[in-house]
């Protein structure tokens, strides 16, 4: 029995962490236990909903979040957590468009559409295995520049005309390690733009940069047209925007073995040197 009702807390606080959210925040208690009536009914327990008194945590003492106005001031106050976050913006837009843009284009390369699909498939296969090596080893921000850079290169590399068999080219295989490369971008940007936002902003910042890469990739089915049209010239153009990204990337500071900002302040002070995030010794030998 004990374990019954312990089952059935558990759930309840799922239920309202998940479920009962408009209805709690209504202040509407009695909705609230009408809900987990049904939920204990349907665990088959004994356990009295009308004795139990429902509190609201975030009326209690600790930081609350900030509005939406706030954000945007505090972002327009500290100039270099806004030249990060726009950084941020560019880098998602590019990997979303590029990333997507390539897979929708993948029946024009080779003589096989299935055959490019496949070989496709096996390079983002590598790539999401196999990211977190880098990262871990070389860090977030030389890792995004290496793959940015490198999607970039064999962009360039793809323009030229050279078979190695009569359904394998030169211009497939660099642009099957472009995808892989930006692929593993995608991936990483997600951990990324987590550790540069400070603790305040999270949140809002990776729903915009999401939101920013979803507005690009809505672009990405054009990228197939643009084969259609001139493959030397798109291929150029992937080349000069994953190479943009790359570079931005740099003006972005590296966050492997630091601790994430709590406030955007403290990202501005970070960025001016006032505030010494590690030690960069121990931070070098502990990743060497």
């Amino acid at each position: 029995q004990l374990l019954q009702d312990t089952y059935v807390s558990i759930n309840i606080n799922n239920f309202l962490v998940s479920c009962n959210k408009p209805t709690l925040f209504s202040d509407n208690e009695e909705g609230a236990k009408k809900s987990l009536r049904w939920l204990i009914r349907l665990n088959g327990s004994d356990l009295d909903i009308d004795n139990v008194t429902l509190e609201d945590v975030a009326t209690g003492e600790g930081p609350k979040e900030e509005s939406l106005k706030e954000n945007l001031r505090e972002m327009w106050k500290y100039k270099a957590f806004l030249v990060q976050f726009l950084i941020q913006l560019w880098v998602w837009m590019v990997v979303g468009f590029l990333y997507y843009g390539f897979s929708f284009s993948w029946s024009s390369f080779g003589k096989n559409m299935y055959y490019s699909y496949l070989y496709a498939g096996i390079a983002e296969l590598i790539a999401y295995t196999s990211v977190t090596l880098p990262l871990d080893y070389w860090g977030r921000k030389p890792s995004n520049v290496f793959f940015l850079l490198g999607a970039s290169g064999a962009c360039l590399v793809a323009m030229v005309p050279y078979h190695f068999t009569a359904s394998f080219s030169v211009e497939q295989l660099c642009c099957l390690v472009a995808s892989m490369l930006l692929a593993a971008s995608f991936g990483s940007l997600y951990l990324y733009s987590m550790e540069l936002s400070p603790t305040t902003h999270r949140g809002k910042i990776l729903g915009w940069c999401c939101v920013a890469c979803k507005m690009a990739s809505s672009l990405a089915p054009q990228a197939s047209l643009l084969f259609d049209w001139n493959r030397t010239g798109a291929l150029a153009i992937f080349a000069v925007l994953s190479g943009s990204a790359g570079l931005a990337v740099f003006g972005l500071p590296d966050t492997t073995g630091r601790p994430t900002p709590n406030t955007a302040k403290e990202v501005q002070l970070r960025r001016e040197g006032k505030i010494k995030t590690h030690n960069e010794d121990q931070t070098q030998q502990d990743f060497s």
